[in-house]
Formats: structure tokens, C-alpha cells, sequence
């Protein structure tokens, strides 16, 4: 196995209380910002920014976002923070009330056929942050001529190309970010107030922790802390 020279995991492991990292790739966080969030923010945060700084043209644009967990209710905060009219679309109607009080616009339950008819031809851009259960040619048509689609997780994807060729749409995913849009991401969030929904769980419950992501009720994230040095401040 090939070993990435920036990487902190060799030899440390994720589970150690301490790690040596190159500097280069160590970023100083906006004072006031939490350990716990500046962790989740680092990676899932980033995940979600890179690509609504690289494709929201204007901050008047219409977004939606396909899911509402750990990348999704973040992906909302800085959608809605850069200015987008944003609509979540997730399975889950119980997440409703979270996905506004995130900063959604409005929610729309995507076994909902009806509702979705509703916004064909609607978004500029369509953020997937789901991993399963979707109908690919219904989120489609819900793009605009020469919309979007960003897939942000690993789904697999089938789909007709008729209307993708039709409307001129695109497919493109996208990961993680450049060291200046990390920082970049930090301080915007820090500034708009952005911050993840977080479980904190000592490292000698790692294995709960997991169990909880496997059967998808963490909300949203979990972030473990060594108990040796104290909960994550």
C-alpha cells in the first residue's frame, strides 16, 4: 500500500491523542471555532463549499440538495449563507423541520411524485448528497436547460441520457478542496455562523459510534474525543 506523504494516519492511526502533521497541510482555525466543528467542517464542509464556489454563478441562484445529513444539512447552511434560494429534497419527510431551520426555502419529500412535478425545469443547480434510493431521471428533470448535477458521495447512478442530451445538462462530481479554499470554507463559516450538528462520544465508545453511522441515526456527525485529554473544546 502506497503511503500519501501529507497524510497524519502513518504511524498514528486516527484513534491517537496526538499526531505529527506537515505544516503545510495543518490550518489554524478562526478563533471561537470549537474543535469538534472545526473537524466535521474540515471534511464534510469543505466537501459541500468547493463546488458552490465553483458552479453558483450568482448568489440569486436556485439550489437543491439531495439529502439531508451529514453533508446535506451543512451543504444548506452555506447555500443559504451564499445567497441561493435552496429547497432540500430528502426521503426522510420527518427531517422537514430541520432542513428549514437549517436554511432551506422549502422541502420537498422526494417519494413525492407530485411535489417534485412541481419543480421540473426549477433548479440551477442540484447538489447530491444522498448515497441510495433515488430516481435519477426525476431529479433530472428538475434542472434547468444546462443545469447541474454535482454528485458529492458515491451512488450508483442510471439513468436514460435523453434528457440529459436534450437539456444540455451536465454530470460532475466533486471532493474535498485546494488548501486556500479551506481556509477560504473556515472563515466563511466562522463569519456566517455555519457549524455542523455534532455528537460528541469519548474514543472508549468508538465502537457504539460506529454501530450509530452503520444504522444511520447519528445527527449528523459524530466526533470521538480522548478521554485523556479531555472532551473537545
Amino acid at each position: 500500500m502506497d503511503i500519501v506523504p501529507s497524510g497524519v494516519w502513518v504511524p498514528y492511526g486516527g484513534f491517537s491523542s496526538s499526531v505529527v502533521a506537515d505544516g503545510r497541510f495543518a490550518y489554524s482555525l478562526p478563533p471561537g471555532m470549537p474543535s469538534q466543528v472545526a473537524a466535521i467542517l474540515m471534511c464534510a464542509g469543505i466537501t459541500v463549499y468547493s463546488p458552490l464556489r465553483m458552479y453558483v454563478a450568482e448568489p440569486t441562484e436556485k439550489v437543491a440538495i439531495v439529502g439531508v445529513g451529514g453533508l446535506g444539512h451543512l451543504a444548506i447552511q452555506f447555500a443559504h449563507a451564499l445567497g441561493c434560494e435552496v429547497t432540500a429534497i430528502s426521503s426522510s419527510p420527518e427531517k422537514k423541520e430541520q432542513a428549514l431551520a437549517f436554511g432551506a426555502d422549502r422541502f420537498i419529500d422526494s417519494n413525492d411524485q407530485a411535489s417534485l412535478r412541481q419543480v421540473d425545469y426549477g433548479f440551477d443547480l442540484l447538489m447530491c448528497t444522498a448515497s441510495g434510493g433515488i430516481d435519477w431521471e426525476a431529479l433530472l428533470m428538475t434542472l434547468k436547460k444546462k443545469g447541474r448535477l454535482v454528485l458529492l458521495g458515491f451512488p450508483d447512478v442510471a439513468l436514460n441520457s435523453t434528457d440529459l442530451v436534450a437539456h444540455q445538462l451536465s454530470i460532475t462530481g466533486s471532493f474535498l478542496g485546494n488548501r486556500a479554499t479551506m481556509r477560504e470554507m473556515l472563515a466563511f463559516a466562522q463569519d456566517q455562523g455555519i457549524a455542523p450538528e455534532v455528537e460528541l462520544m469519548p474514543m472508549s465508545q468508538a465502537n457504539e459510534a460506529i454501530q450509530r453511522v452503520k444504522e444511520n441515526k447519528a445527527r449528523y456527525r459524530i466526533v470521538l474525543f480522548n478521554e485523556t485529554a479531555g472532551a473537545a473544546v
